[in-house]
């Protein structure tokens, strides 16, 4: 027993020098050291206790991802971790009332080895209110520049609407959902699946990704037509006379005087003009210039629209109507011809009484003004004498008979003129 107490202090003294020494050797051959570790993220626990109530949460300030994570421990235990190995939680249990939930970081391995862990922001910000939802119509847009020669017929979704749901003061933000196709380039149908957007008032995109927010649908069908253009001019059907001594001029304005449609190729490809019936352009007793206000989408052809965005489809047409003027022509019985013949007979205009016949036009000053006398032709038709004088067949003698001229377009005959035929029989 004095063996053991005997230099109880030289052997306390060793001790400590052998704790020391120890120690110093255990540091310099496994010292402790940092490492640190960024955007580390923090699971939520517990959110079920906020939306039990009705109510939402969205974190403030990416306050739920630590910019930095430093871990103190010794080097052999630094080199085994990794930033898989952290785990950082923020438990709803403990929301502050301040709307903040502190932050707990571990490990999961070595805990037990490691010396602190320090954290560059230690707790979680949250933004708490009540959860609400409505629902939205779902609009469609296109962008980007179609082909030339082709527009943007109907744009159409597969689904309508769209239902929302999150805290109250983004659902209530929320003015607007639509979804938009780049159409650069087509020139045929486009079926396509597009991302809806969610718009505030003002036009600007919201985001949807924020914690709390959820939608029914995320995506929806687009279908677009894409519809070719053709110029093609327009065509009007005028109705009814003038006034007596009135006739129309032939010159018609209208503004537009062509249009721009659109439709599938194939009907397109049939269109040549736009004809336009329309009570509204009758001339009947007019006597002077008929203007009138045209609806043309009535005359488009079916399956077919207008491709300026710009135009209402309306024309303003001027039909032009002057008054009739009359002169008389002097012709020569040479001009006159005989149109048939009769075997047996001959058959020819007798101008043994006088060698020209009067023949009074009527048109617009500007046509009869263009009227060339030298022109001026005539026939007497063998059928005519017959039914002119009664007779059931041709017989020798001199007869009277109409002629039919031919006169210059956009004049006529005041009345009708007739000569004299000779019919001989051939010996």
């Amino acid at each position: 027993m004095k063996k053991i107490t005997a230099n109880w202090g030289l052997k306390l003294a060793s001790l400590i020098f052998a704790v020391i020494v120890w120690f110093l050797v255990t540091n310099i051959n496994d010292p402790v050291i940092s490492v640190r570790y960024t955007n580390v993220p923090v699971s939520i626990k517990n959110g079920n206790l906020i939306t039990e109530k009705g109510q939402v949460y969205t974190v403030l300030d990416g306050s739920d991802t630590i910019s930095s994570v430093t871990i103190y421990a010794p080097r052999g235990v630094i080199d085994s971790l990794s930033q898989s190995n952290i785990v950082a939680t923020a438990d709803i249990q403990k929301l502050s009332s301040l709307n903040t939930v502190s932050i707990d970081c571990v490990t999961n391995k070595y805990y037990d080895k490691i010396d602190k862990i320090v954290l560059s922001s230690d707790v979680v910000k949250l933004n708490v209110e009540r959860k609400a939802s409505k629902s939205l119509a779902l609009s469609a847009t296109t962008s980007g520049t179609i082909s030339d020669g082709y527009i943007i017929g109907d744009v159409t979704t597969e689904q309508n609407m769209v239902r929302i749901s999150g805290p109250e003061s983004f659902v209530n933000s929320v003015a607007k959902a639509s979804v938009d196709v780049d159409v650069t380039g087509f020139t045929s149908n486009i079926g396509t699946d597009a991302d809806i957007v969610l718009y505030d008032a003002e036009g600007n995109a919201l985001d949807t990704s924020q914690q709390g927010v959820n939608m029914n649908i995320k995506t929806v069908r687009v279908n677009i037509q894409i519809l070719e253009t053709k110029y093609v001019p327009v065509n009007y059907t005028i109705k009814g006379e003038p006034a007596n001594g009135y006739a129309l001029t032939g010159q018609i304005d209208s503004t537009p005087s062509e249009v721009l449609v659109a439709g599938r190729s194939s009907v397109i490809s049939g269109i040549t003009a736009l004809n336009v019936e329309d009570e509204s352009l009758d001339v009947s007793g007019c006597t002077g210039n008929l203007t009138a206000t045209i609806d043309l989408t009535q005359a488009l052809p079916s399956g077919t629209v207008f491709g300026d965005d710009d135009f209402n489809g309306t024309a303003s047409v001027v039909v032009y109507i002057g008054p009739v003027v009359e002169e008389t022509f002097e012709i020569s019985t040479n001009k006159i011809t005989i149109d048939g013949s009769e075997e047996g007979f001959e058959i020819f205009v007798d101008d043994s009484e006088y060698n020209q016949v009067s023949l009074t036009l009527q048109g617009l000053r500007s046509n009869i003004n263009a009227v060339n006398p030298s022109s001026i032709s005539g026939i007497v038709r063998v059928s005519d004498i017959l039914t002119s004088n009664d007779l059931d067949k041709l017989a020798p003698g001199t007869y009277t008979a109409p002629i039919v001229w031919s006169i210059p377009d956009g004049v006529y005959c005041k009345s009708a003129v007739s000569v004299y035929v000779t019919v001989r029989e051939l010996e």
